[in-house]
């Protein structure tokens, strides 16, 4: 299909060449054997006739010459027409082309994508997230319905779905069934609240992050299902009194939260069948083999253990929150996670 696409353009380009040509050639020769004049004196005459710039005759025409101009003109300006179209149509189609090989492209891509992060808006805040998450080697999906902020988002080098995140198409282009999480960011609360139904409605187990602008807009995308609320104006002003009255605290978990290759702060979900379950911390001694220490322990319940002892069991389904240096927690997932 593609092939025979650039055929017929490469056909239809040769094909106006060859108009030009034609029209330049009988206009050359027209003018030699009307008015016998030499071969460089008709060319020009020629040209400045089928570009109707207007400087004048060459020579004084006689009638004949100027009733050969009269048919050239037409005959120019038709041919012209012809080309311009032809040529226009091809720019067009060009462009379009692109477009769709691009979206092509991306749903191919999409296609296999598993266990991915869906970002509904690409405004300042998902682009800051949409990049950390990229930095932990995690596939992200940008749904963006305006085209400078997609654009933005194609140049970032993300994948892209065009279109509106409310409309259940967008969302399954984006691969909703198959992804792991979903990031609701868009400007009004009404629309995450859509949003948030229609992807809990296609999966029943992604984990559904969104914003909220006021404390009405909480309370509904609470009933809706979300499973972690941003209030981005009182995160704000908490980070900013945090920074003030506690700023070796703040600058603590920013490092630890932004170290790539460093000291950080990770969490590590135990899954069923982890040679960790069913034992306590102190059986495990992690902080022995792996070098890390446990600051909490998510329970599957979601309660929250802070500060473990070596008593506390470590259940599948539970998730640990540790503290210690990359290759260090790299030890400790190769622990939980292997068969």
């Amino acid at each position: 299909m593609v092939q025979s696409t650039v055929k017929r353009k490469r056909q239809e380009s040769a094909l106006a060449l060859l108009l030009v040509a034609l029209v330049l050639a009988l206009g050359t020769i027209g003018y030699s054997l009307i008015e016998e004049w030499d071969l460089f004196d008709s060319f020009y005459m020629t040209v400045i006739t089928l570009a109707t710039i207007g400087y004048g005759e060459t020579h004084p025409l006689t009638t004949e010459g100027r009733a050969f101009t009269i048919v050239l003109i037409f005959l120019g300006v038709g041919i012209g027409t012809v080309v311009i179209g032809s040529v226009g149509r091809s720019l067009v189609e060009t462009q379009i082309s692109r477009i769709l090989d691009r979206r092509h492209k991306v749903q191919e891509m999409l296609h296999d994508l598993t266990k991915h992060t869906i970002f509904c808006g690409y405004s300042r805040l998902g682009r800051m997230a949409a990049k950390e998450l990229r930095q932990k080697g995690q596939d992200v999906v940008i749904v963006e319905n305006d085209p400078t902020r997609a654009d933005d988002a194609e140049e970032a080098g993300f994948l892209v779905v065009r279109g509106d995140a409310t409309i259940d198409e967008t969302l399954v282009s984006a691969g909703i069934t198959r992804a792991a999480r979903l990031i609701s960011l868009l400007p009004r609360d009404s629309d995450n609240l859509y949003v948030i139904l229609t992807g809990r409605e296609m999966n029943a187990s992604i984990y559904i992050v969104s914003r909220a602008e006021d404390e009405v807009g909480e309370k509904r995308l609470r009933r809706a299902g979300v499973d972690r609320l941003i209030s981005t104006h009182r995160l704000a002003a908490r980070r900013l009194a945090d920074g003030l009255l506690r700023p070796y605290v703040t600058e603590f978990f920013e490092i630890a939260g932004t170290s790539a290759d460093g000291w950080r702060i990770e969490e590590i979900k135990v899954p069923e069948g982890s040679p960790v379950s069913g034992k306590t911390l102190r059986d495990l001694s992690l902080r022995q083999r792996a070098n890390v220490s446990i600051a909490a322990v998510v329970l599957p319940s979601g309660e929250l253990v802070l500060n473990p002892d070596g008593e506390a069991i470590v259940s599948s389904g539970s998730t640990l929150i540790v503290i210690g240096w990359k290759k260090d927690i790299a030890t400790l997932e190769e622990m939980v996670l292997s068969a």
